[in-house]
């Protein structure tokens, strides 16, 4: 399955690099939000406070709880594994799916797998893909993107988990 926000990121990828990004390194464009960020563990929270009142903003509390454990774990990831702090999320919230995407500067693919269930690590990308109702890892010539969908409640599938990549 792909993600139908690369476009989008490239084309924020240019404005960056040509100086012709707001101030602040984030925008809004109707529904969708996006920011360049360097990750930090107070960050995170933040980042999660601007991406829960831009669902609220967009009408979409349904997909508040699953969109923000997976904002929270994909951010986490870039923080303890991408070797460096420097990302970009993306935020779109369509009429049956918010989609997010978050882009680093990893080549590697994380792993989802198995945590032992007393372990405080390891669970998150397994819960993200069991909850989301799609999660997959697309390569990107800088490193790679980290995307999920959570689809409106009325629209996902049964078990609540489309899965794939």
């Amino acid at each position: 399955m792909e993600f139908p926000m690369p476009e989008l990121l490239a084309q924020t990828a240019v404005q960056d690099a040509l100086g012709q990004s707001p101030s602040g390194r984030s925008r809004t464009l109707g529904a969708q939000w996006e920011a360049t960020l360097t990750v930090t563990e107070r960050g995170i929270a933040y980042i999660r406070h601007a991406v829960r009142a831009h669902l609220r903003r967009w009408d979409r509390e349904d997909a508040e709880a699953v969109t923000l454990l997976g904002v929270s774990e994909l951010l986490t990831n870039v923080l303890r594994h991408a070797g460096t702090p420097e990302a970009r999320i993306a935020v779109r919230a369509e009429s049956a799916a918010v989609y997010v995407v978050v882009s680093d500067l990893d080549r590697r693919f994380p792993v989802v797998g198995a945590a032992d269930l007393l372990s405080e690590d390891g669970r998150g990308l397994a819960m993200l893909e069991a909850l989301a109702d799609g999660f997959g890892v697309t390569a990107t010539p800088s490193g790679k993107d980290v995307w999920f969908r959570v689809a409106r409640s009325g629209a996902r599938r049964p078990g609540g988990r489309g899965g794939g990549t």
